[in-house]
């Protein structure tokens, strides 16, 4: 197998992690919301994520179902999903902070 291709569908599936580690921490957000009202700008930044998560999930989709690209570009594209899915993941990880330990709460009390 060519190894850019190679490169690019281990880029898929890393990017298919990140996603469901996405909608996992996307699903305990919802669980918070369901127990009590969020803070509006933390709701804001929930919907936001939400979003963004749609679209890199939509160029996820489209990325995958591509036949094997051996370009440098499809590379490139598999790479940039990767790490927009990562942004994605952290932001949504500082949320769920946010949510979960709040200021002037100590951590484990």
């Amino acid at each position: 197998m060519n190894k850019i291709i190679h490169l690019a569908e281990q880029h898929i599936l890393e990017s298919q992690s990140h996603l469901r580690h996405i909608d996992e921490m996307m699903a305990k957000a919802q669980e918070a919301r369901a127990k009590n009202s969020l803070k509006p700008e933390i709701e804001a930044q929930l919907t936001q994520i939400q979003g963004a998560r749609d679209k890199w999930a939509e160029e996820l989709k489209a990325f995958s179902q591509q036949p094997g690209d051996d370009s440098t570009d499809a590379l490139k594209r598999g790479e940039g999903l990767k790490g927009g899915l990562q942004t994605v993941g952290l932001e949504l990880e500082k949320a769920l902070t946010a949510v979960f330990l709040p200021v002037g709460r100590p951590e484990g009390h």
